[in-house]
């Protein structure tokens, strides 16, 4: 599979760096990119760097889609110009795809920066799920983790507020667990770091184990213990509230966003 991104911002990155863990070769990665540290960044992985008036002397299964919205349909309408039957997965965030100039043309998905690491989660959708084209946009998410098939485009602002901002959350709510550590284990910052990167595989060890996370407090807490005066804090604070709508607040985001455009 030959794929070409326009725009290799995080997200495009992610999916690049995932790609190429997973066996893709450099040779089948084209990158149209205007950003000179960038193209510095992507020329030291072997990519190959093109211009977009090259594109339609090459042939690729699937251009990716990756620059900001405002600059999205102009972009595709260029793309459709140049190679009228091409496939082009957009990973535009926001962007429904009724507002692109062929929306039929068009597969949609949203992934997320795990994808970086091969345990990504990805929601697709299409108009035509039945194209060569999205065929193939789920078989390049399958190498970089999971795909959820959506069935009405209106479900994806809710899943970028749950797998695509939610990292960003989780990751927020971690930061404050480091910070805590940090104080404690001041003398040396690498073991720190080591320690905390374990305490969170562990996070995952322990899920594999056990996909019940009230068995798993069950486990950890004791009636009247420090687990269980902490979890009472917890639940007094309202958290499940307070991710809720942060949940909630990026879903709108991505409703206004789409309607910005």
């Amino acid at each position: 599979m030959k794929i070409c991104f326009l725009g290799c911002g995080n997200i495009a990155q992610a999916i690049i760096d995932g790609l190429l863990k997973s066996g893709i070769s450099s040779a089948d990665i084209a990158c149209i990119e205007r950003n000179q540290q960038r193209i510095e960044a992507l020329t030291k992985q072997n990519l190959q760097i093109i211009e977009l008036e090259n594109l339609a002397t090459m042939n690729f299964d699937l251009i990716v889609l990756a620059v900001k919205p405002k600059d999205a349909l102009s972009a595709e309408q260029t793309i459709f110009k140049m190679v009228p039957r091409t496939a082009i997965l957009t990973v535009v965030a926001g962007l429904n795809i009724e507002k692109y100039s062929q929306p039929n043309e068009i597969i949609r998905a949203m992934p997320n920066t795990a994808c970086a690491f091969g345990k990504g989660v990805t929601a697709i959708y299409a108009a035509n799920q039945n194209s060569a084209g999205f065929n193939a946009a789920k078989k390049l998410f399958n190498k970089v983790g999971h795909v959820v098939t959506l069935q009405d485009e209106g479900e994806m602002h809710r899943f970028t507020s749950i797998i695509g901002s939610g990292q960003a959350f989780l990751f927020q709510v971690l930061n404050t667990y480091l910070q805590e550590l940090e104080k404690i284990t001041t003398s040396d910052q690498a073991a720190t770091k080591s320690m905390f990167l374990d305490f969170i595989t562990s996070l995952g060890d322990s899920f594999s184990q056990e996909e019940n996370f009230e068995r798993l407090i069950n486990k950890i807490k004791s009636p009247g213990g420090t687990t269980q005066a902490g979890l009472e804090s917890l639940k007094m604070n309202n958290l499940d509230k307070v991710l809720q709508d942060a949940f909630q607040a990026a879903e709108d985001r991505s409703i206004e966003i789409s309607n910005e455009q």
